[in-house]
């Protein structure tokens, strides 16, 4: 996940911070289709008076997100509430990550708006009243807003724009699917090319790839079950030469010596043989979250290319 997602995630969490939900019903609550209408600005009626030149804003700004204002003063309240949620980030740090995703949030809210997305008053009143319930008494939820920096309005406001992204992210999201071509290997991860060459030679003989791995790998964690990576999809290990070497085999099939050199200069060599081979097989829930996560911060990333962005915050 790129910093800006995580900045983003962490003002959405942040948001929701003192609502005592079970995090699977507030994830499947966010992006209900039912609470999103599509909108269209009424028209304009034709005049013969000229328009009168928009005034210059005199309200000082952190930032202009596409011609629209993040005003100074709720970069402030937004980054007084992160560092009360989160005071070991540095001042810098949390200056930044703020902003960000203070201008992420602007620009998901403005491709919303670009495919006449919006969010019913109706629907937030009713998300407001939800998350009230989940407190003893109104008092104690009026004691969090305040304790947050809210007036129930501005968190009312905040409320809408993160449901309009919940439902944009559940459109960008549509099409990830949930099944794909896996393997499952074994592997041997060594740090010497004559140990390796030999643990090959063993391993074509017909001596057992797990015992092998079991007696050999460095990687300590996946020797003690022979070697054993379950399964994986494309773009799942860490290593993309062991990768792409796994999807070139066939079950049994073992690889030649693969040698990987590092950022540091250091050479490691693995060997890695398939076991099994599924066309079409569900994905876990990490694999999907990063086939998620992928998507989205792709989209984003066309987002910010596109983007006109001036920032008034050092």
């Amino acid at each position: 996940m790129n910093y800006r997602i995580a900045a983003l995630l962490a003002l959405l969490l942040l948001l929701l911070a003192g609502c005592r939900q079970d995090p699977a019903a507030t994830a499947e609550a966010t992006p209900a289709a039912t609470a999103v209408v599509a909108t269209r600005p009424p028209p304009v009626a034709s005049t013969s008076t000229p328009v009168p030149p928009t005034p210059t804003p005199t309200e000082p700004l952190a930032a202009l997100v596409n011609g629209e204002q993040i005003t100074l003063v709720a970069f402030e309240r937004e980054l007084a509430r992160f560092t009360a949620a989160q005071p070991d980030v540095p001042a810098a740090d949390a200056t930044q990550q703020v902003l960000d995703a203070l201008i992420e949030r602007q620009l998901i809210a403005q491709a919303a708006a670009a495919e006449g997305i919006a969010v019913a008053p109706d629907a937030v009143a009713a998300k407001l009243t939800e998350l009230r319930a989940t407190y003893a008494t109104p008092a104690e939820f009026d004691a969090w807003l305040q304790t947050n920096g809210y007036t129930e309005d501005e968190f009312r406001e905040a409320l809408a724009v993160e449901m309009i992204i919940g439902e944009m992210t559940t459109r960008v999201t549509a099409d990830v699917p949930t099944t794909a071509e896996q393997v499952r290997a074994r592997y041997i991860q060594m740090d010497d090319a004559a140990l390796a060459q030999n643990v090959l030679d063993r391993a074509r003989a017909g001596d057992d790839f797990a015992f092998l791995a079991e007696q050999n790998s460095v990687d300590r964690v996946t020797a003690e079950i022979g070697g054993d990576l379950g399964f994986f999809a494309r773009g799942s290990l860490l290593v993309p030469e062991v990768e792409a070497a796994a999807f070139a085999l066939q079950p049994e099939e073992i690889s030649n010596v693969i040698a990987v050199t590092g950022a540091d200069g250091k050479t490691t060599y693995y060997i890695i043989q398939v076991t099994e081979r599924d066309p079409e097989r569900e994905l876990t829930a990490d694999a999907t979250s990063a086939l998620w996560q992928a998507t989205f911060s792709e989209w984003l990333d066309g987002l910010w290319a596109a983007a006109t962005i001036e920032r008034f915050v050092p």
